[in-house]
């Protein structure tokens, strides 16, 4: 696990590099934007849930981009079907292994524990989670029982974080931008099947990228990738922006009375009259699963660069 001519300071971390002479500020700005990073996943975990759950407005905002996503993409049935059956105890094992082997042919075994460490705690944390949350009815939605967080999600996003960890300085950036596509396709699967809320997808991610935040070693190491991860970071913007204006626009003259329980989702005859809705708002809430996604994905893959990376 330790590198030749790597020194480390008392108490550091296994598979980190202790600040050397020069680098203590280096050392000290990664360790502050890993910790509010890690506290910011936890805050927007907390309050998503909250808002998505306790309350008519987040259950109906939540319920309604289900719908629409529903709607819009209904004709790719079958793709979400071969999506979602990728994640299996199988394949859940098969790539624990891989990411253990990948680990330890870089002989850094500690860096396979932690990697494995995150992916069972965010699932762990994820199943504890669905069996403790109940969801109330709140009478302006169909009355569905509580599916926060994704499982689903979970693991795409657990494996994804633990590659990017573990991955070789070669590796590491294609592995967050094929991460970050992959998660993003499995969330948005999830909702086309009708398995999931946009929110359940989102605190799924939070989870994991808690966990991710907390058990990825920092590393001062040479990069190659420092303009793909700006290319990164835009791309997280774009569809964030974009996620809100299709949402707006989407929500345009539409009121809390729109929603009617008992008609499919509660909001069948509002996504009717105008069809163009459930495009747009369809489209809104897959930008908000890449934008969150992207944006976890980029903030692990940032413990490990170099001390002129941002």
């Amino acid at each position: 696990e330790r590198a030749a001519g790597d020194r480390r300071a008392p108490g550091a971390p296994s598979g980190e590099r202790a600040p050397q002479a020069g680098a203590d500020a280096w050392y000290r700005r990664k360790l502050t934007r890993r910790i509010v990073a890690l506290l910011a996943c936890v805050a927007l975990w907390l309050l998503v849930s909250y808002t998505a759950i306790s309350t008519a407005a987040g259950q109906v905002l939540d319920t309604l981009l289900m719908e629409a996503t529903m709607r819009a993409t209904g004709r790719l049935a079958s793709f979400t079907s071969i999506v979602t059956g990728v994640v299996s105890v199988p394949v859940m094992v098969a790539a624990g292994v891989v990411v253990a082997l990948v680990a330890v042919a870089r002989k850094r075994p500690t860096l396979a524990g932690r990697a494995l460490g995150m992916v069972i705690g965010a699932n762990v944390t994820t199943q504890l989670l669905k069996d403790m949350i109940s969801r109330p009815d709140l009478g302006v939605t169909t009355g569905i029982s509580n599916s926060l967080p994704s499982g689903h999600t979970t693991v795409a996003v657990t494996l994804s974080l633990a590659l990017v960890a573990i991955a070789p300085q070669w590796l590491r950036a294609p592995s967050a931008w094929i991460g970050w596509a992959w998660t993003s396709l499995m969330g948005v699967s999830v909702m086309m099947a009708g398995w999931h809320r946009p929110a359940d997808v989102v605190v799924a991610v939070l989870i994991a990228g808690a966990w991710a935040l907390a058990l990825t070693p920092i590393e001062s190491r040479a990069r190659h990738g420092r303009r793909v991860s700006k290319v990164m970071l835009w791309a997280v913007l774009a569809a964030g922006a974009l996620a809100l204006v299709l949402t707006l626009v989407g929500l345009r003259g539409f009121s809390m009375s729109a929603g009617a329980p008992g008609s499919g989702y509660g909001f069948n005859d509002f996504l009717s009259v105008r069809p163009w809705r459930s495009l747009v708002l369809g489209m809104g809430a897959c930008a908000w699963i890449v934008a969150v996604v992207g944006a976890v994905v980029r903030e692990v893959d940032l413990l490990a660069d170099d001390s002129r990376s941002a």
